[in-house]
């Protein structure tokens, strides 16, 4: 659970890295559609990582009977379905 956070600034980087190398500029929004998929799917894929890990072993502890388990299968949870929803909204809000 404590790579959920570097996670989050290195698909940051990844992202706006992305779209500045494809000659975009996030901020401005005016990007075609395949440039965000190419520079936000790595992104978020980045980020799940760590969140699915701390699902599954978290699961995996609860499954085994240790409660705590229930704290980073939560986390990884909400801030996995956070990201997705987060940039599917930014995607098709514009």
């Amino acid at each position: 659970m404590a790579l959920i956070p570097v996670a989050f600034v290195l698909a940051f980087a990844v992202g706006e890295g992305l779209y500045t190398l494809l000659g975009y500029q996030p901020e401005d929004a005016t990007e075609p559609l395949w440039v965000a998929l190419v520079a936000g799917v790595p992104a978020i894929v980045l980020f799940l990582v760590p969140c699915a890990a701390a699902v599954w072993y978290g699961n995996k502890a609860r499954v085994e009977g240790h409660r705590a388990g229930l704290v980073p299968l939560a986390a990884g949870a909400a801030l996995g379905l956070w990201m997705v929803v987060m940039n599917t909204v930014s995607l098709f809000a514009g």
